[in-house]
């Protein structure tokens, strides 16, 4: 646990981020899972991952509807953190101990799988103008792993690949057992005393 909560952003990451060699050696500290989504490496990471953030989760919120669409990012914060600490340690296995030893942070491997949930679910044939080119919706999560890392080489390739794993999983029903169902969230809409918002939050 950090040994003070008012320390600098620069030295409260290092206690928050997910860090499987860590995790491993203190397994007390698996929260890192989720708190590592919510910590960002300053206000120009967390900026540009909100800006995305406003881009992808609207409609998907719409679709869904606000309480699963709030249950959706949290499963997918618990889920993309297992599949990154079962994907490093596998990677340690393969002699590449990188992913391992890695500190990492930011809700980027959430915004991922929203992405890739969007890309997944569009009609076949659907494209999307990338830098004025054609691609095809579903490879399009890909191109912008691959844009990504062309213009931020530091940044957590790991983190961002499981988050369009853990798309792909949602999409192809693997995560539905622990997903809310439309009726189970009509229900408990309906039975809170809370207003209910008339369109997204």
């Amino acid at each position: 646990v950090p040994p003070s909560w008012s320390m600098s952003y620069r030295e409260a990451w290092k206690h928050l981020c997910i860090s499987p060699r860590v995790i491993w050696s203190r397994p007390a500290q698996v929260y890192r899972i989720v708190t590592s989504a919510f910590t960002h490496g300053g206000l120009m990471h967390i900026g540009f991952n909100m800006l995305n953030f406003v881009q992808t989760g609207p409609g998907l919120e719409r679709a869904m509807g606000t309480l699963r669409y709030v249950h959706l990012i949290a499963v997918l914060v618990t889920v993309l953190g297992l599949l990154y600490l079962a994907l490093a340690c596998l990677a340690l296995l393969l002699s590449e101990p990188r992913f391992f030893n890695e500190c990492a942070v930011g809700f980027s491997g959430v915004l991922f799988a929203l992405l890739s949930i969007d890309a997944y679910s569009a009609p076949p044939g659907a494209s999307v103008h990338v830098f004025g080119y054609q691609v095809p919706a579903k490879w399009y999560p890909w191109s912008q792993l691959l844009i990504c890392q062309l213009l931020i080489p530091n940044a957590s390739i790991l983190g961002h690949l499981v988050g369009i794993l853990g798309g792909f999983l949602y999409q192809q029903g693997s995560l539905n057992i622990i997903m809310l169902s439309p009726t189970t969230a009509a229900y408990l809409e309906n039975s809170s005393p809370l207003p209910t918002p008339p369109s997204f939050v």
